[in-house]
């Protein structure tokens, strides 16, 4: 005796089935503000207390970093690792001026200080490791990291309080 399905428990199962599988290759994106309740500032510990904050964290392609501080006080500044470790801000691979939210759309290290005369000696600057995701694609064998261009930058800016991203 063969038992046949209706047509809509097979739409039901295929359904299901495909619900099951999203949710098992999606992952959601972390959100951090940097700093934790310090925010983004010239800290009272130095340098420490961002390494210390970065430490703690296990970031990855698509989690967002809120850099927050008050406009005119601080900057933010994307600087190669030369840079970030003698505190050279001249000539930043990219300069905001206000608070902002970023997600990272590639692996690599990511160098950041604020521009503002004596705020990167004094500890306002952080290395943060952004790893692959489970869904972020392999890079191509051979292929050596470079620094990202200003016009190809390795992160979209995020406004938490509208809703998009900008491009």
């Amino acid at each position: 005796m063969v038992k046949t399905m209706n047509f809509g428990n097979v739409m039901v199962l295929a359904m299901a089935l495909a619900a099951v599988s999203m949710m098992l290759h999606t992952t959601e994106a972390a959100e951090y503000v940097v700093g934790d309740d310090l925010g983004w500032t010239v800290p009272p510990g130095g340098a420490a207390s961002y390494a210390s904050w970065a430490a703690k964290y296990s970031f990855v392609v698509d989690d967002i970093l809120y850099f927050n501080f008050t406009e005119g006080e601080h900057t933010v500044a994307l600087v190669t690792k030369e840079k970030y470790e003698i505190c050279n801000t001249t000539d930043p691979l990219s300069k905001l001026d206000g608070p902002i939210a970023l997600r990272f759309l590639d692996s690599d290290t990511y160098y950041f200080t604020c521009t503002f005369a004596g705020h990167c000696t004094g500890g306002q600057k952080v290395a943060v490791y952004i790893a692959p995701s489970a869904n972020t694609p392999s890079p191509s064998p051979g292929v050596a990291p470079h620094p990202p261009a200003a016009a190809s930058l390795p992160f979209t800016f995020v406004s938490k309080k509208l809703g998009f991203r900008k491009v």
